[in-house]
């Protein structure tokens, strides 16, 4: 169509009364052309005052419907404009957009830019600042529908700009912003220190001012903070920083200290998921350097207190989730996870579902291990299931599959199937009264999935050398019918006696 034509709609645009029509004769053109003129009318859309004014948000429900037409109509134009990471005016046309008052005008421009340069094969850094000062900009909106995104953009890019002294200025004004804002940069901070230690050293400030917040008295901010920065100890070069800081010292005097400050009890949970997490990657940092805080766990874990289960549940999977932190766990905490795998044999009786199947999961993973145990891991992984079912048995693990939820019996047959990796495992199911049965058994009312699992667990049993050759050949016959086998039902029909 001519430019005219466009232009005559922009101009309709200042009425109110014709915004809904012309908006959808605009967005109806844009969708049925498969390359608007870039320069003729793409940019004249994109710059046009009017098509942004009927974008802005209004407390007046009729007005949504145009509101919506007008954002959808940005989007088309930003897929037709086929954007040009590299052009120098890109800053400029997308200005309107990127400082527009609804949030969600500005999250579609930021989705179109970071679709683009994910799409990029052979990245190039931006040709100036003049963009990310945009995407900074959104770390300070109170909305959080763009500042994802606007992170995501900024991972990608601003790695490139750390040494500008224009970027670091921006980022210093955005740490003297609220709470939320500075949680959004030490996040930022964050993701940007874990691509190199040259990265980490250009965001230091941020991050150092991030550390300053774990001695803080507002609970939750420290809370929030502890979980931003628990992905920096991933990489050696974050860890290391960490150390020089103190972090983990700081953090286990907190709780050393907890009957100073009852407060402190409310970041209990935060605090063991921070060590927990870091554990998972850096099992001899955390098991072996701080045993207040393993104690505290340990406490924790044997107390009925729901509230704080569920993350010290999660903690005690982190730090026996790999075969380093298994084996320090045995030689520095021995006695107590004896004790502990005791009281979870209480807990199943005691706790309520969901947290039962947290328990079971935390099990699954203190047992999963990638490959064949060695001989003395495989003994301390045995004693740990005998103090937890009280023998070489897995009765608490068939009363939970007699319970009419099927999510706690998929959790406890998961934790069967983990089990009977081992050898100890297939005994123990082979020494406990009706549970080969009840994995042989084709009950209709069990949940798909669950099915599919007891099948899993009988293909286990099946190429175990624990059983006699005839067990092996129906439990054989069990696995090549399927999980979903169904015994057919032969109905003999009679003739009644003394019926003509």
């Amino acid at each position: 169509m001519e430019k005219e034509w466009w232009q005559s709609k922009l101009r309709e645009l200042e009425s109110p009364d014709k915004r809904q029509e012309a908006l959808t004769s605009m967005y109806t053109v844009i969708n049925k052309q498969s390359a608007l003129p870039r320069h003729q009318i793409v940019e004249l859309l994109l710059r046009a005052p009017a098509l942004y004014d009927c974008a802005l948000k209004d407390e007046d429900a009729e007005k949504e419907p145009v509101m919506n037409v007008a954002i959808d109509v940005i989007r088309s134009c930003l897929e037709q404009l086929q954007l040009d990471i590299q052009d120098a005016k890109l800053p400029e046309m997308l200005s309107a957009a990127l400082t527009h008052p609804n949030p969600a005008v500005r999250s579609v421009v930021l989705s179109c830019l970071l679709k683009k340069l994910r799409a990029q094969i052979h990245p190039q850094p931006l040709p100036s600042s003049e963009l990310l000062f945009y995407v900074l900009d959104e770390l300070q909106q109170p909305e959080t529908q763009a500042s994802v995104v606007a992170m995501d953009i900024l991972n990608m890019e601003l790695t490139n700009w750390l040494t500008d002294a224009g970027v670091q200025s921006k980022l210093v004004q955005l740490l003297q912003q609220n709470e939320v804002v500075c949680c959004r940069v030490y996040e930022l901070a964050v993701m940007l220190a874990k691509h190199s230690a040259a990265s980490l050293s250009s965001v230091e400030f941020i991050l150092d001012a991030a550390l300053s917040e774990l001695d803080n008295d507002d609970v939750l901010l420290m809370s929030s903070v502890m979980e931003i920065l628990v992905p920096l100890a991933e990489q050696n070069h974050g860890l290391s920083y960490m150390e020089r800081r103190r972090v983990l010292d700081i953090i286990s005097s907190r709780v050393e200290r907890i009957e100073e400050n009852p407060l402190d009890a409310l970041i209990l949970p935060s605090i063991m998921k921070f060590f927990g997490k870091i554990a998972a990657v850096q099992p001899q940092k955390i098991i072996a350097g701080y045993p207040q805080m393993l104690a505290c766990l340990f406490q924790i874990l044997e107390s009925n207190d729901e509230s704080m289960l569920p993350t010290a549940l999660d903690t005690l999977a982190n730090l026996t989730s790999t075969v380093q932190g298994k084996m320090l766990m045995q030689s520095h905490f021995q006695p107590a996870m004896e004790q502990l795998l005791r009281k979870y044999s209480a807990h199943m009786k005691l706790l309520s579902p969901p947290l039962k199947i947290r328990l079971l999961n935390s099990l699954d993973v203190i047992y999963t291990l990638e490959g064949n145990p060695s001989t003395e891991l495989n003994k301390i992984l045995l004693g740990w299931y005998e103090c937890f079912a009280g023998g070489q048995q897995v009765n608490h693990i068939m009363e939970l599959l007699n319970t009419p939820f099927p999510d706690l019996q998929l959790a406890a047959l998961g934790l069967l199937k983990t089990v009977c990796q081992y050898d100890w495992g297939i005994k123990a199911v082979q020494k406990t009264a009706g549970a080969i049965e009840f994995l042989l058994s084709r009950q209709q009312d069990l949940d798909k999935d669950v099915k599919y699992l007891k099948w899993q667990i009988m293909q286990l049993l099946s190429v175990s050398s624990e059983f006699t050759a005839t067990e092996t050949v129906r439990f054989t016959a069990y696995v090549n019918e399927g999980p979903l086998y169904q015994q057919s039902v032969v109905n003999i029909a009679t003739e009644g006696q003394g019926g003509q």
